[in-house]
Order: structure tokens, then sequence, then C-alpha cells
């Protein structure tokens, strides 16, 4: 069923309408839970060492991104349950890993990308869920450009290679009437105590590409996003530290992004499955076909443990 004609675009969403509050933390390693509300965050200090080649150590990297299914999502539901934290209690109505919430809030701007959820309703709560396999970009452009986004994480945090250890946000999240429980990875902290974001963009395009940059840092409550600002060859000659709450106003332009619509639309969304998935069903969103193409299909099994 193509649903898009029924959800409608809130271009003059009240930003003020929205909070972020991080409420908790845990590491993952090796799809185990652990360190919970005790994570450990790598820690960030200004880079001095000038130009940054991304490039170094492609030739020997091998992206090992798979699909964990569901169990990306059991990860939040393990805090959940660790902290015996009552959704009921606190008018929690989504959960959901960050991810999902970028891909609605940024198809507005990407209309042909393909992605896919589920959501299934239980206890009066959607939980959102992964829905397909993270593919491994086969063009050796696009493998290098996520290949120059994890290396240069790596360099500005000091990460070891061998470090397999994944920290996490857990925030409490309110778009419009809506109260989610979000949680996303997030790269290091600085000394006072910032969460940041690290990303690499093409400095040609900066502008333009930041408002996904600003939409992954405030879902999660971070306060800092940092950019590489680098070349086509993957040559990192800048670095900016922003402010998320000041990109907003610095950055949105007409046309390329505004975090009013994108925060917006995410609403619009989640009140359409909040009055249409029904209780104990499973259904599939997924927008496809190059368009604003949103279905929704429901199916009996459900994929919660």
């Amino acid at each position: 069923m193509d649903i898009w004609n029924t959800i409608e675009s809130n271009d003059i969403f009240d930003l003020s309408r929205s909070e972020v509050e991080v409420i908790g933390n845990y590491n993952l390693k090796q799809k185990n839970v652990i360190n919970i509300d005790e994570a450990q965050f790598q820690l960030y200090t200004p880079y001095e060492g000038g130009t940054i080649n991304l490039n170094v150590g492609f030739e020997e990297f091998i992206d090992t991104h798979e699909n964990e299914g569901h169990s990306s999502l059991e990860e939040l539901r393990t805090w959940i349950r660790e902290k015996a934290f009552d959704l009921e209690n606190e008018n929690i109505s989504f959960v959901s890993k960050r991810g999902i919430l970028i891909n609605i809030g940024y198809s507005l701007y990407k209309p042909n990308d393909d992605w896919s959820f589920k959501v299934c309703r239980k206890d009066n709560v959607l939980y959102l869920s992964d829905d397909r396999k993270n593919e491994v970009p086969t063009r050796e452009y696009l493998r290098r450009a996520s290949y120059w986004c994890t290396n240069f994480e790596r360099i500005i945090t000091g990460k070891a290679d061998e470090d397999d250890i994944l920290s996490y946000l857990v925030a409490k999240l309110i778009i419009g009437d809506f109260q989610c429980i979000v949680a996303g990875k997030t790269a290091c902290n600085d000394e006072d105590g910032n969460f940041m974001e690290i990303k690499t963009a093409n400095s040609r395009y900066y502008s333009e590409r930041i408002g996904r940059g600003w939409l992954q840092a405030y879902l999660c409550g971070n306060q800092k996003l940092l950019y590489g600002l680098r070349d086509n060859r993957g040559y990192v000659n800048e670095i900016k530290e922003e402010n998320v709450a000041m990109v907003p106003n610095k950055y949105q332009r007409q046309g390329y992004w505004s975090a009013s619509s994108m925060l917006g639309f995410i609403e619009s969304v989640l009140k359409y499955l909040q009055d249409n998935v029904p209780e104990g069903a499973t259904c599939s969103l997924r927008q496809n076909n190059g368009r604003y193409l949103l279905h929704l299909e429901c199916e009996n099994q459900v994929f919660l443990r």
C-alpha cells in the first residue's frame, strides 16, 4: 500500500517541540552488550598533525560491516531490561536505533535511497528494527569513501585497529507528541564531557552534507560535531568542530536541508505508524523505486522475543 500521500510533511515544525536527553550508555563487544551505563568512550584531543591522507591502510582494509538483523534492536532492549526501564510509566511510544530515524528524516532529500525496516507493536509500544542487510559498497570510490570516514575517526580518536569495542548512547527523544528511546554509536567525548560525532565530507559540499550529520548527532544527544573536510582524493586539509545546537541556523539552506522539515517528517511518519500498526502485528515500511514511496504491509509474525 502506497501511503506517501497520506503523510504530510511538516515544514514548519517548531524546533522547541523537540528535546533530547542522554539517559544512558553501553559498550558493544562482539555483539554482546557490556558496561551498561559505564561505557568506555574514546577521548578526543584536537589534531595538530597537518594534512591527513585517509587512503593509508585502504588496501589492507576488510569491511566486516555485517547485518545483525533484529539483534541490533536487541542491544537496546537489553539496556532497557537491565535498567528495568519502565516504558509505560515514562510514556514511551517508540523504541528505535538511530539509523532508522535518520533514513526517515533525510529521505526528503534522498528520495532515491532504498531502505526498509520492520515495526512491531507490543504493549502499545512500537519497536523499529532494521530489515535489510547492510551491503558493502562494490564501487571502489564508494568503498574508499566509507573507509575514509572510518579511518578519520580512528586517527582523530587514536583508536587501535584491533579495538572491537563500540560505544553507544541511549537518549530519550521528544519529537512533537511522541517520546522515543533511541540508541546510536558515538565516536568519542572531549575533555569537558561533550559527546561528539565524527564525519568526513567533501569540502565543496560541506554546508549541504552537514544536514545529515546534524540529524545523526542530534538524535542521540551529541553536543559536538567534528568534520574532516577532504578533497576527492581523500586528503583532509581542514577540520571543523561545530556546536550541534548552532548548526541549523548556521548552515541550513532552502532546498538542501532543513532541521524543521526533517524532524517534522519524522513526527508525521511516527504518527502514521502509531495510528495504523495494530497490537501484536509486525509491519514492514519501505521506501524504494526511486520515489517517495512508503509501503506498509502487515504480517502475523512478531520479531520481538
